[in-house]
């Protein structure tokens, strides 16, 4: 089905003026609203799917409220001393930008909720804006549209640009974007520089970022070796370090010069200095005239990454173990390996696997394809893509949450080979072959639909019909609007949380927390879980350590059941079963038949 020769366009040639910018926001229009369609209940409540987003938001109220511009504590988590947020301003500039243009129109609250609409739906915006103007550069307008077609079929990708989805991953996958836009860009100087600067973006939102800004120096390497100029290579790594360094003194000043191990610390600007200059040496050598240039180059190439990485090293020997390295084992155990986003992906279901792996294998082909039928330096440019696919595709695996970006980089190849599959179809004289070539296609690209249908055989086949592990049957049943509405009628105080709900009480409160599952906030996290886990009488020193007031959980929630499956004995299992220790008071709940939010006071010693 893929066969092609050469010389055989796969669409008409693209004019020089650049995509019709109407096809663009069409596309993206039609699946803005069939989300909108999909989350418009869960707007009006601001019921976000993720902590993170919920957590978000609080970091800009934090921002507009006077909290200053460098200081990225959240103060009411693990108070007084609160816990410091490793999270970039970079992210929540225009989340606060938009709050404050709107909020003299329509009032704080629908300021916030048009934000958390009208940001992720930018991004989304600008993700099918990079797509289909290079695949309309590439391989003209019918193909552009597929592109944009299978953005709108990605899981991946539509799950981190949803409504309310306001966290940094999708500012990631477009970062990502822009750098494989730059790397088929026409004059290799200036994608040199794109791609540099791309990925100085994408590192200062998030470190998870370093290993596909390695895998396109990487493609950048193989550019110089295959040329034998290194001026690519030496341009982009400048604009790495250059770029990262003035955003770093944007967004962190110079206040918290600490070394991290989970954000953009001065030892990681270090390492990339060193690196571009050792580029930039190589860049000025003349290798051409000797017998063997890749010799030097290789020699370079690794002293640069052997120094980078020893920078690093010395700098912050504990962060060989990656940004979670040195964590207690038993909160590890008990919350980060529980972390679905964390895991990887062959420990997902089959029809979540599906979901996540979206077009990526038709990716892979049409880049195989295309590296076979292209001629020149095009050939380059696409084995330089495959390259960083098959990396990102291989993070992804082993971090599920890592896919999107691979799925983003997959949709370009994808969409040549899928435009590519239609032309057969339609040149095809039987209606059964042409049905056949189109369905396979629709089950290629969309795998879950394949993989719906498995399931649905193997569980009617094992009469597992209808069955639900213990705790993944309830999803958003918690009623958090209702439920921690008393809350902002009591006086502010520290409230012992299952770590989940945390960030919602942040949200819809003015109450404060003891932890939230972020690991900066460690100490408080492993406080929590062994209070759950532990006997009544016993966790009732942890609370009281963290001078909490309240205890307030959600009965439907994974978190308890977790724990009461595993301390049957334990606070969170009495707390489920409705007998809680003589030392906790139920509090009376207006409206309890709407929310599985239960509330108790700590009563004083």
């Amino acid at each position: 089905m893929s066969g092609m020769h050469a010389q055989e366009p796969l669409s008409a040639p693209a004019p020089a003026s650049g995509i019709p910018w109407r096809l663009v926001l069409t596309v993206w229009a039609l699946i803005e609203m069939l989300m909108l369609s999909i989350w418009w209940r869960s707007i009006p409540g601001m019921q976000v799917r993720d902590t993170d987003d919920a957590l978000r938001l609080v970091q800009v109220r934090d921002l507009l409220g006077g909290q200053g511009w460098f200081d990225l504590h959240q103060y009411r988590i693990m108070a007084p001393e609160g816990i410091l947020m490793h999270w970039s301003r970079l992210v929540d500039l225009p989340l606060a930008a938009l709050i404050v243009a709107l909020r003299p129109l329509v009032g704080t609250h629908a300021a916030e909720l048009a934000t958390m609409v009208i940001i992720p739906a930018l991004t989304l915006l600008g993700t099918l804006a990079v797509l289909m103007s290079v695949s309309y550069r590439l391989f003209g307008r019918d193909t552009a549209v597929t592109a944009g077609i299978l953005v709108g079929l990605c899981a991946p990708i539509l799950s981190q640009m949803q409504p309310l989805r306001i966290d940094h991953h999708g500012w990631q996958i477009l970062a990502a974007l822009g750098a494989m836009a730059a790397l088929h860009a026409r004059t290799s100087r200036l994608g040199a520089w794109v791609v540099g600067l791309c990925l100085a973006v994408e590192l200062t939102i998030s470190l998870e970022g370093l290993p596909v800004a390695v895998l396109f120096m990487g493609a950048l390497a193989l550019r110089g070796l295959r040329s034998g100029r290194w001026t690519d290579l030496a341009r982009a790594t400048q604009a790495l370090a250059l770029g990262l360094v003035v955003l770093f003194l944007a967004t962190r000043a110079i206040g918290d010069l600490a070394e991290h191990c989970d954000q953009v610390s001065p030892m990681h600007m270090a390492a990339l200095v060193w690196i571009a200059l050792c580029c930039g040496v190589l860049a000025r050598l003349n290798t051409a005239k000797l017998a063997r240039p890749w010799l030097p180059a290789l020699a370079i190439l690794t002293l640069a990454a052997l120094g980078g990485a020893a920078i690093t090293l010395v700098a912050a020997p504990q962060c060989a173990g990656g940004a979670f390295g040195g964590m207690d084992p038993f909160v590890r155990r008990e919350w980060l390996d529980n972390v679905a986003e964390s895991q990887p992906l062959w420990h997902y279901p089959l029809i979540t696997m599906a979901g996540v792996i979206s077009s990526i294998p038709v990716g892979l082909w049409g880049c195989w394809w295309l590296i076979r039928t292209s001629q020149g330096e095009e050939r380059w440019r696409w084995l330089e893509h495959g390259l960083v696919l098959v990396g990102a595709v291989a993070l992804g695996t082993v971090m599920a949450r890592a896919m999107g970006a691979a799925a983003a980089l997959a949709i370009l190849p994808a969409s040549a080979l899928v435009y590519r599959w239609r032309q057969i179809a339609v040149r095809q004289s039987s209606t059964w072959a042409r049905l056949g070539i189109t369905l396979l296609t629709i089950l290629t690209i969309y795998p879950t639909i394949t993989a719906l249908a498995a399931s649905a055989a193997w569980n009617r086949l094992a009469a597992k019909d209808g069955a639900k592990k213990d705790g993944k049957d309830e999803d958003d049943t918690c009623g958090y609007i209702e439920g921690l509405a008393p809350l902002n009628a009591m006086p502010v105080t520290d409230i012992f949380e299952p770590i989940d709900i945390g960030p919602q009480i942040l949200l819809r409160t003015r109450q404060r927390v003891v932890a939230t599952g972020h690991h900066r906030g460690v100490a408080a996290i492993g406080d929590v879980m062994h209070a759950f886990l532990a006997r009544p009488d016993q966790a009732q020193a942890y609370v009281r350590k963290h001078h909490a007031t309240l205890v307030v959980i959600c009965t439907t929630m994974p978190e308890m059941k977790r724990y009461q499956k595993e301390a049957p004995q334990g606070l969170a299992a009495a707390l489920l079963a409705g007998k809680p220790p003589v030392w906790l008071r139920p509090l009376p709940q207006p409206g309890a038949d709407k929310t599985h939010i239960a509330i108790w006071q700590v009563r004083p010693n």
